[in-house]
């Protein structure tokens, strides 16, 4: 049986407003890491 891992170190490189944050954001949303409410629009 696999192992599961408790951290998952991840990066994510782009140019200045291509969306990295709204990325990162949605992730952790989807993945059920943050409420709706933490999302911020600036």
């Amino acid at each position: 049986m696999a192992k599961e891992k408790e951290h998952l170190n991840l990066a994510f490189i782009g140019h200045v407003d291509h969306g990295k944050s709204t990325l990162v954001g949605h992730l952790l949303l989807k993945a059920g890491a943050i409420a709706e409410q933490q999302l911020d629009d600036g």
